[in-house]
Formats: structure tokens, C-alpha cells, sequence
């Protein structure tokens, strides 16, 4: 997974600037695709386009190796701290398993 720095800060949030400093000097870099839950939340009634697949976890990972964050979705039961990582990235959602 790409991750962008800058000031200290990571993200995985591609920018042209930073929004703290304003320099374009921002540093790419691949970090491992594996995190813990950082925190989660359960959706029972979802948007009718994720109607199907309800129950679902919305999750914020920590990723490794990094103060980057992102946030993804899971199937099943969790927790805060399970340890997870990236099965794949579907129509632009990080679709992420337990490990």
C-alpha cells in the first residue's frame, strides 16, 4: 500500500501539497498492507447499494510501520486491536480480512 509523508505526517491520501507546511516536497513510500483495528463500527441499515451485503464493519486501520490510518471494511466479528490485512480493493473501497 502507498503511503504519503510529509512534516511527520502519513496518509495514504495522495496530495499535491502538504496542507501543513505547503511544500510539494511529499515522500512516497510502500508499507506493509497489514494493521490493527484502530476502531470500527457496525452498519445495519446501509445505503440501498450495500443493501446485500449488510451486516457489514466499517473499520479504521492502523497500518504498520506508520502513523497512516485508513478505512476500510470487514465482514464478520471484530475488535479493536485484531490484527487484520488488505484481501483487495473493490470499486475503490479497502476490503480488509483477519489474520
Amino acid at each position: 500500500m502507498k503511503v504519503y509523508s510529509c512534516c511527520g505526517h502519513d496518509t495514504v491520501v495522495k496530495r499535491i501539497y502538504c496542507p501543513s507546511c505547503g511544500t510539494s516536497d511529499i515522500q512516497e513510500h510502500e508499507v506493509s498492507d497489514h494493521g490493527t483495528i484502530y476502531s470500527f463500527t457496525k452498519i445495519h441499515i446501509p445505503p440501498v447499494e450495500f443493501a446485500a451485503i449488510a451486516p457489514y464493519n466499517v473499520v479504521l486501520v492502523q497500518l504498520m510501520d506508520t502513523t497512516a490510518k485508513v478505512t476500510g471494511r470487514l465482514m464478520g466479528d471484530i475488535a479493536i486491536g485484531d490484527s487484520v490485512e488488505l484481501d483487495r480493493v473493490e470499486a475503490g473501497a479497502y476490503l480488509y480480512k483477519k489474520v
